[in-house]
């Protein structure tokens, strides 16, 4: 009875977490993810479910969760500002609304680390993206309308668009390599799974997404191997790895219509930097506190019309993560974000040095994961986001005994 309710849990984890990540109720329910009213009302009740079952399953280890809770201050001090932001916002119900989903969201990433080892938690994400790429490939060869994206003829599957495929298989990528090296059993399905993840980011046509699965890849090497070294050689060969990526950076500017031109882009990314320019101008206005948790982006308020009228196309956000935490929670918003996360950064880097646990060396490429998937795009501090749940997770996680999450 007891492996019974152990699996039933598992199952139900797996369930909330394909919700978080995108499911194909997302494309059969909105026609081809022209999302309508009625549509967001299912949605929000799906969401509302894991915030149940999440209450429900802490409540039952409230001890644990408790010691958990307590092992990183930051996180909820983010927490904190975008609940005080409501004071300020220009639309304090729907920063309201949005910020209970954001707690909901935190709150299953803490349970995850308190009820899971880490390595528990990436092979219940490894089952979930698993069944996430056969649905994928199920979506391109027999519902093609809704697997293939029309505006840029790529693939994304069981996903809104293109960047959303790319983006996640370049997380589920990232977790079936961790598992592949640090795990001694089925290696060949682990491979299997990061090939599969890589297939499908080259299929979804994401450029970014490409660039980034390749450096999420070549970090493992670099944090295990260079890190563990002794100072005498690793400060040389750090060195000359920020020179060469320095110098690679600086000539890719210098030659970016070349270099964009050849692969069919344009060097404002798809109308990104114009985006970006109207962005900071209305950040400028609200430099401080922003514009409150959430509502900067709803069509209501207005104060993103100009941002639409400047850059003729409506964008949902800001296409980068930490310009929509500034404009969302102010530099305060930044400000207690950048702490928090230099600060695990440095103790995940030293604790590799110190101890070498695949824990830690999980927390430092995910920190690199978050950085790179929010220069073009926004999971940062999002409510219902698969990429923030395991951002919570993986700080707690390292900061947790194994045998207390057992």
């Amino acid at each position: 009875m007891r492996k019974f309710f152990i699996f039933a849990e598992q199952l139900i984890t797996a369930t909330c977490l394909m919700i978080y990540s995108g499911s194909p109720i997302d494309a059969l329910l909105t026609e081809g993810f022209t999302v309508k009213q009625d549509d967001r009302i299912i949605f929000r009740l799906l969401f509302t479910f894991t915030y149940i079952v999440t209450l429900c399953l802490i409540t039952l280890r409230w001890k644990k969760v408790t010691y958990v809770f307590s092992r990183d201050k930051f996180i909820w001090i983010l927490l904190l500002v975008c609940v005080l932001s409501s004071f300020w916002s220009i639309d304090s119900d729907t920063t309201i609304r949005r910020v209970f989903g954001l707690t909901g969201t935190m709150l299953f990433g803490l349970y995850l680390a308190s009820r899971y080892t880490l390595k528990q938690q990436l092979k219940l994400c490894a089952y979930m993206l698993g069944i996430s790429a056969v649905l994928c490939f199920l979506f391109v060869f027999f519902i093609p309308q809704f697997g293939i994206d029309p505006a840029f003829n790529s693939w994304r599957g069981i996903y809104p668009q293109k960047n959303v495929l790319g983006k996640t298989f370049v997380l589920s990528g990232a977790v079936f390599f961790f598992l592949a090296m640090t795990n001694r059993e089925n290696h060949w399905v682990l491979w299997l799974g990061y090939v599969t993840s890589g297939l499908l980011v080259f299929l979804s046509k994401s450029t970014t997404s490409i660039g980034n699965f390749i450096i999420i890849t070549f970090a493992f090497f670099i944090y295990y191997r260079i890190l563990t070294l002794k100072y005498k050689l690793m400060i040389p060969i750090l060195t000359l790895l920020s020179t060469i990526g320095i110098t690679f950076y600086i000539w890719f500017i210098s030659q970016a219509d070349t270099v964009l031109g050849s692969v069919g882009k344009d060097t404002t990314l798809t109308g990104r930097s114009e985006l970006w320019t109207a962005v900071l101008e209305m950040i400028a206005k609200k430099p401080w506190l922003g514009y409150g948790y959430g509502a900067f982006w709803i069509e209501q308020n207005g104060y993103s019309a100009s941002v639409i009228e400047t850059i003729q196309w409506n964008a949902p956000n800001a296409h980068n993560g930490f310009l929509d935490l500034w404009v969302a929670l102010g530099l305060l918003g930044i400000l207690v974000f950048a702490i928090g996360f230099v600060v695990n950064l440095l103790r995940a880097i030293y604790l590799i040095r110190r101890e070498q646990t695949s824990e830690n060396l999980w927390l430092l490429v995910y920190l690199t994961f978050i950085i790179l998937s929010n220069i073009t795009e926004t999971s940062l501090l999002e409510q219902n986001s698969l990429e923030w749940i395991l951002y919570v997770s993986a700080i707690l996680s390292s900061k947790v005994p194994t045998r207390t999450n057992l």
